[in-house]
């Protein structure tokens, strides 16, 4: 087909149901190839080090997960390729800095289920940031990428927002479930575990772009199998390529 690339006969093999990868980050090398890139910002760093060393297999979405006290970080990400595919990857591109920052030897993957019950109902984690672009027509000074909780503030009098920051992020991820179909959100179930403003630089010298981001839990009902296959496989909202928007899967929780 025009325009569509075909794997190669050396990559077949490695193209089957979707992978989950997990990798050990080296978060003191990590900080040095960032100082010596001059990058900035370890969503942007993140993205560079897994397209450099990956090419086309770079997972993504992807998650970095640090701890507030320590050395080494972890790595998850949903791609095609498995742990052999990622490893033969590194050792032919990535030089050897970054070898250090993701050890070929510390890379794991795992195959996804191929089929999803309809009606099962999971628990989840992901990191977002919940933002509605709005048009730049005309002179509206607020125009561009926006926190859709001020959004829908700034149509209330002050003092008279009376919705939680967390009851808006949660109905924006239902849309957003709902508009990609495969999975139905269970507000009632879904939580706002943490929020901060983040300013984020994803060109090289460029400008920063100030928003949200947040982490939210709580338990989908599976709608639809080949739907939430493909969601899991594409993430939630924008700035994927950075770090947001991955589905990390875990047990439903009773409370």
């Amino acid at each position: 087909m025009s325009g569509q690339r075909m794997p190669a006969a050396n990559e077949t093999r490695y193209l089957s149901t979707l992978q989950m990868m997990r990798a050990e980050v080296q978060l003191r090398d990590f900080q040095r190839w960032m100082g010596i890139r001059r990058l900035q910002d370890p969503d942007h760093a993140t993205h560079s080090l897994l397209t450099e060393c990956f090419g086309d297999l770079a997972p993504k979405p992807f998650r970095l997960i640090t701890p507030r006290h320590g050395t080494k970080g972890v790595l998850y990400g949903y791609g095609t390729a498995n742990s052999t595919a990622l490893r033969e990857q590194t050792r032919i591109c990535a030089d050897p800095l970054q070898i250090r920052v993701i050890p070929a030897d510390r890379i794991d993957t795992k195959p996804m289920p191929t089929a999803w019950r309809s009606g099962q109902r999971i628990g989840f984690e992901t990191r977002i940031r919940p933002v509605v672009r709005q048009s730049r027509r005309g002179a509206n000074p607020k125009a561009g990428e926006r926190d859709v909780f001020v959004v829908e503030a700034d149509q209330h009098p002050p003092d008279g927002m009376n919705r939680s920051r967390e009851a808006v992020y949660t109905d924006w991820l239902g849309n957003q479930l709902e508009r990609l179909g495969g999975a139905r959100l269970d507000p009632e179930q879904t939580k706002l575990v943490s929020f901060r403003r983040k300013h984020a630089i994803y060109q090289l010298r460029g400008p920063s772009s100030e928003g949200p981001e947040a982490i939210m839990r709580g338990v989908i009902t599976i709608t639809h199998s080949d739907s939430f296959a493909h969601l899991l496989a594409r993430g939630v909202g924008r700035h994927r390529a950075y770090g947001y928007g991955m589905l990390l899967l875990r047990p439903q929780r009773r409370r």
